[in-house]
C-alpha cells in the first residue's frame, strides 16, 4: 500500500518469515529466545493487550507456573523498552492493566498489510471483480517469506500463537489459487505455491490447484511429482491416504487425455468454468480474517471457481503405485478403458539419491555483540523465500572478529540450509592463500566422495563440477580469510546456495565483476565493547571493564585475549591489566592487538601477532617461536 506522502514508518516489522524489526531506520536484532518469543507475541497481537499470563507462558511454557515469572517477565520487557526508545525516542512497548500492548500501523507489519490486501480481494470478488481480485491476492501473497516466525523458539507460542495464522495464510493462498486459475493464470499459480505446498505438502486442496496448474502448462511428469509427495505426506504425518477430488486430479494427469487436460502446448483447457474433471479446486471456505492473530471465520468462498477440464476419467493406477493407491480402484491393466486406448503403463521416476550432506563448520566462537547491522545483512542470505541471494563479502581489519562473526552467524541459521555447510579456510598454516585448485580438490572430496579419484583437470572444470554438485541443493559456502577476487571466484556456488566471504580487503573485483555485497565490519562502539567484556567476564559492567575496552581499541580480539589474560591470572584486577597495556612501548606494539600480545608475554615477533597469532600459557602446544609458544586465534 503507498504511503501517499504519508511520514516513514517509525518501525518497519516482519512476522511471514524469519522476525525482522527495523527501528528509526536501523535493524534490531535481538538474540535472547525469550526476548524474542516476548516481542513476537506482543507483534502478533498488536493493537490487543496481553496479559503477564500470558506472555510468561509464551516464554517459557506453561509447565513453569511454580517459578518467579512475572519478575523475569518484567525485567525483559524493560530491556527490549529501553532498545526501543534508544532508537525511537519514545515508548514502544506499553503497559496497560495488568499486561502490555503495541501499537502498529497498517504499513508498518507485513501480517497487518496481508489482511488489508484480502479483504480488498474479497471486496472484489463480491463485487465481479475477478482481475482486480486476483491480483490482491497474488500481492498479499507475496508477503509470506516462508514459515512463519521460524527463527523464534517456543512450543507454547508456536501451538496457541503461530499455528493460527499459518493456518490464516493458506486459507488465503487457496483462495488466491483458485481465483488465478479461474482466470487462466495456470503459470502464476505453478509458480507462486511451489514453495508452499513443499512446506505443507499435505495440504491436499493447494496440491491439488497446482497439479492442474502445472498439467494445463504441460508439465505432466511434475504435477504427478506433486501427487506423489502429497501421498507420502499424508500417509506419514496422518496415517491417511489422499481424499477422492485429489485422486480426480491425478487421474486426468495420468491419463494425460487432452479432452480433459487441455491442450498441451498452450496448457489451456477447451472447456469453459466448472470443477469436473479436476474436483472442487475452489475453495468451500476461507479462515484468513481481518481480526487478531486467531482469527478464524469461516464463509462461503466469494472466488470465481476454475474452468473445467472435461469429463471425469477412470483412474488408472501403476503397479508402482497400486499398493498404495487409496482411489478404491486398485491396479487396472491398461487394456482399453472407456474409450481410452491402452498404451504402456505410465509410471513415476523413480527418486534420485539423497546425496551426503556436509557440514564442516568449525566450532562457534562464542557471543557476537554489536554487530546488529552485520548480522541482519547475513540473514537475508537465510531467507528462503526472498530474492536470489547474492554473496556477501565481510571485510575487517585486522582484530575486528570478523571471522568469529561469520561462525557464529552461521551457526545461527543452520536449518536455513538443510543440504549442508561448507566451511573453507582459504590461508594455509604457513600464511601462504591456498591455491584454488587445491581448495577446490578438498570441496570436491566432501561433496562428492565418489569422484575423489578423479580430480578435475584445472580450476575451470573445477568450478563447474562444485556448481553441479550444489545444484539443486540449499548449502552454505563460507569462504576465509580470503585474499584476492581470484581466489574465491571459482569457489562461488551456483544459484539457490549462499556463499559469505570474509576477507580484510575488500576485493573490488569481486564487487565489480561478480556483483557481491560488501559488509563492513570495524571496531565495536565503547558501549558494546564493555558488554562484551561483562558477557565474557559473567559479571556486570563496570567502569574499570570501559577503561579496558578502550585500551583494546574497541577490538574483539583485543578484548578476548584480556578475558583470557584475566581469567589466568586471578589474583590480578581489570585495572592491572590496564596499566600494564598502557605501560607497551608503542614504537615496539603499534596496535591495541599488539600491545595485549606484549602484555601476555609473546616477545617481539615481527609481522606475527600482526597475524592475529596469540601466545599460549608456558608449556601448552602450539608452534614454537625461539622460547615462546604460540596458538592460534581467528582475528577476521
Amino acid at each position: 500500500m503507498s504511503l501517499g506522502g504519508r511520514a516513514e514508518p517509525r518501525v518497519r516489522v516482519g512476522l511471514l518469515g524469519r522476525l525482522t524489526v527495523e527501528a528509526g531506520g536501523e535493524p534490531l536484532l535481538l538474540r535472547g529466545n525469550k526476548r524474542r518469543a516476548l516481542l513476537a507475541t506482543l507483534l502478533l497481537r498488536a493493537g490487543h493487550t496481553v496479559s503477564a499470563e500470558v506472555l510468561a507462558d509464551r516464554m517459557w511454557g506453561r509447565n513453569t507456573q511454580g517459578k518467579d515469572r512475572r519478575g523475569a517477565l518484567q525485567v525483559h520487557v524493560a530491556r527490549l523498552r529501553a532498545l526501543f526508545t534508544e532508537k525511537l525516542g519514545a515508548p514502544f512497548v506499553l503497559g496497560d492493566d495488568g499486561g502490555y500492548r503495541v501499537e502498529l500501523l497498517e504499513q508498518e507489519c507485513d501480517l497487518l498489510r496481508l489482511r488489508s490486501l484480502v479483504r480488498a480481494a474479497r471486496d472484489a470478488a463480491r463485487e465481479g471483480d475477478h482481475r482486480t481480485c486476483t491480483d490482491l491476492y497474488a500481492r498479499s501473497l507475496e508477503l509470506w517469506r516462508g514459515p512463519v516466525l521460524v527463527d523464534v523458539h517456543g512450543h507454547t507460542l508456536h501451538e496457541e500463537e503461530i499455528a493460527p495464522i499459518t493456518e490464516e495464510l493458506l486459507d488465503v493462498a487457496e483462495e488466491g489459487c483458485a481465483a488465478a486459475l479461474a482466470l487462466g493464470d495456470d503459470e502464476r499459480v505453478a509458480v507462486r505455491i511451489r514453495d508452499i505446498t513443499a512446506d505443507h505438502p499435505e495440504r491436499e486442496p493447494l496440491a491439488r490447484m497446482r497439479m492442474a496448474a502445472l498439467h494445463r502448462c504441460g508439465r505432466r511428469s511434475e504435477a504427478l511429482r506433486v501427487y506423489e509427495r502429497t501421498r507420502r505426506a499424508l500417509a506419514e504425518r496422518q496415517g491417511a491416504e489422499p481424499g477422492g477430488e485429489l485422486c480426480s486430479v491425478y487421474r486426468a494427469v495420468l491419463l494425460d487425455d487432452p479432452g480433459s487436460g487441455g491442450d498441451r502446448t498452450t496448457g489451456r483447457a477447451d472447456t469453459g468454468p466448472g470443477p469436473e474433471a479436476y474436483g472442487n479446486t475452489a475453495l468451500e471456505s476461507s479462515g484468513a480474517g481481518s481480526g487478531g492473530p486467531v482469527a478464524d471465520t469461516r464463509r462461503p468462498s466469494t472466488v470465481p471457481r476454475p474452468r473445467s477440464f472435461g469429463r471425469r476419467l477412470p483412474l488408472v493406477c501403476t503397479p508402482a503405485t497400486a499398493p498404495r493407491c487409496a482411489c478404491g480402484h486398485g491396479y487396472v491393466p491398461l487394456p482399453a478403458h472407456e474409450g481410452v486406448p491402452g498404451p504402456a503403463a505410465p509410471h513415476l521416476p523413480e527418486p534420485r539419491s539423497t546425496p551426503p550432506v556436509p557440514s564442516v563448520l568449525p566450532a562457534d566462537p562464542g557471543p557476537v555483540i554489536g554487530r546488529n547491522a552485520a548480522l541482519a545483512d547475513l540473514d537475508r542470505l537465510a531467507d528462503p523465500y526472498g530474492d536470489r541471494p547474492r554473496p556477501v563479502l565481510l571485510r575487517g581489519p585486522v582484530g575486528t572478529g570478523t571471522s568469529a562473526l561469520a561462525l557464529h552467524w552461521a551457526h545461527s541459521v543452520l536449518d536455513a540450509f538443510p543440504d549442508g555447510q561448507l566451511y573453507v579456510d582459504l590461508r594455509g598454516p604457513d600464511g601462504v592463500p591456498r591455491r584454488p585448485g587445491e581448495v577446490q580438490r578438498r570441496l570436491l572430496r566432501v561433496l562428492d566422495p565418489g569422484t575423489a579419484d578423479r580430480p578435475p583437470r584445472d580450476t575451470e572444470e573445477g568450478a563447474a563440477r562444485i556448481r553441479g554438485a550444489l545444484a539443486g541443493r540449499r548449502v552454505l559456502v563460507l569462504l576465509d580469510h580470503a585474499r584476492s577476487g581470484e581466489q574465491v571466484r571459482r569457489l562461488l556456488p551456483g544459484p539457490g546456495c549462499a556463499a559469505v566471504v570474509v576477507s580484510r580487503s575488500w576485493l573490488t573485483d569481486l564487487l565489480v565483476r561478480d556483483g557481491v555485497r560488501a559488509t563492513e565490519v570495524g571496531p565495536l562502539g565503547a558501549g558494546d565493547a564493555a558488554l562484551l567484556l561483562a558477557t565474557l567476564l559473567d559479571r556486570g559492567p563496570g567502569p574499570d571493564l570501559h577503561a579496558l575496552a578502550q585500551v583494546c581499541g574497541g577490538l574483539p580480539l583485543a578484548l578476548r585475549m584480556a578475558v583470557a589474560w584475566l581469567r589466568t591470572r586471578p589474583g590480578h584486577t581489570v585495572s592491572d591489566l590496564v596499566r600494564a597495556v598502557e605501560g607497551v612501548d608503542p614504537a615496539q606494539a603499534r596496535t591495541p592487538v599488539a600491545r595485549m600480545a606484549s602484555v601476555m608475554h609473546a616477545g617481539p615477533v615481527a609481522g606475527r601477532r600482526d597475524r592475529g597469532e596469540v601466545p599460549a600459557a608456558p608449556g601448552s602446544p602450539g608452534q614454537s617461536v625461539g622460547d615462546t609458544s604460540y596458538v592460534w586465534l581467528s582475528s577476521g
